[in-house]
């Protein structure tokens, strides 16, 4: 499968997925207006070399709720990230760019008149309104994240600066969600599929819990969506469950669907067979060599009774005792 991120990226662009983290974080249920709709991650940029080169968001929705419109960056993370916090801002900051450009844009097309309050030379008006980015950050590693979540926690220590100019050190905070730290209580509440996915992660230590944990929940599983594959399949590796998957399309949903817990079934099915194929030929391997050692000891046998080979000789070639070797003669039918 892909990198963690790319399954992540797919899997979280679906809208009632999006709703479930938003009101986790929430603790309460969005408004009836609440909406959003995928909009451009691509934030173009220049390296140092003056070259263009762009960021990408994981993802970047045109949100609205409580009767306000904004801008909705989900971000995830696998690992802990040393530089986040400036990673996270720099990306609202093109981000805002962007939408700056846009209202620049806009104001010049339409040939707008800049009144006394507004700003003929960036080509904006006191009027116009920067819509609010809201960032989220989706925390899905299995240790707790011990990097900074704040722009001043990547700062050394700033206490011998006068407190007006410390007071003057800008700062950034991102928020984030640790996904596997998600309660199964909160979970349940949880009206999308990401319920099941972070109850699969949470049982990540153990093959026999979160095979038990899919056949408990076994309506969700028989018609899993490929994207909630592909994101356990990058955390949990069901490499052996996964080559046992057929996939449908699902015409309402528009994505494909397999059947998990068949698959599970389908490769302990397997298992038996191939363990039941090994004792068999474990079994013709034993009987052939019971086989040998009979003949052998038959061999031996007659050649002591015809008196051409000694009894104490015949029974050190047997790998047997005097006493042992007189014994297997008189089951033979020599005394």
């Amino acid at each position: 499968m892909g990198e963690p991120n790319n399954a992540l990226k797919v899997y979280m662009k679906r809208p009632d997925r999006i709703r479930s983290v938003l009101e986790y974080y929430l603790g309460e249920e969005l408004p009836k207006d609440w909406e959003c709709s995928q909009a451009d991650g691509f934030l173009p940029t220049r390296d140092a070399k003056g070259k263009l080169t762009f960021r990408e968001r994981d993802y970047l929705g045109e949100a609205r709720a409580w009767g306000v419109r904004f801008l909705l960056g989900i971000e995830n993370q696998q690992t802990t990230n040393l530089t986040y916090p400036w990673r996270l801002m720099e990306m609202d900051c093109l981000t805002y760019g962007r939408g700056i450009e846009a209202i620049q844009e806009r104001n010049e097309e339409k040939r707008v008149r800049y009144g006394r309050e507004d700003d003929f030379k960036y080509r904006y008006r006191k009027a116009d309104v920067l819509e609010p980015v809201v960032s989220l950050t989706l925390y899905w590693g299995k240790k707790e994240w011990s990097g900074p979540r704040t722009l001043k926690g990547m700062m050394g220590d700033m206490s011998p600066l006068p407190h007006k100019l410390r007071k003057l050190v800008g700062n950034y905070r991102t928020a984030m969600i640790p996904m596997r730290s998600i309660s199964d209580e909160n979970l349940s509440r949880m009206d999308s599929d990401l319920k099941y996915v972070l109850g699969i992660l949470k049982r990540t230590g153990s093959k026999k819990r979160y095979e038990q944990y899919i056949l408990e929940n076994r309506e969700y599983f028989s018609r899993i969506p490929r994207s909630a594959v592909d994101v356990i399949d990058v955390f949990t590796n069901i490499g052996d469950i996964r080559k046992h998957l057929q996939y449908v399309q699902n015409q309402e949903e528009g994505e494909e669907e397999a059947d998990m817990c068949k698959a599970i079934e389908d490769m302990k099915k397997h298992e038996m067979k191939k363990g039941l194929k090994v004792g068999r030929k474990q079994g013709r391997k034993q009987g052939r060599k019971q086989g040998e050692r009979l003949g052998t000891l038959k061999t031996l046998c007659t050649l002591v009774n015809d008196g051409i080979l000694e009894a104490g000789d015949a029974a050190r070639r047997a790998n047997l005792s005097k006493k042992a070797f007189g014994m297997e003669m008189k089951k033979a039918g020599y005394r």
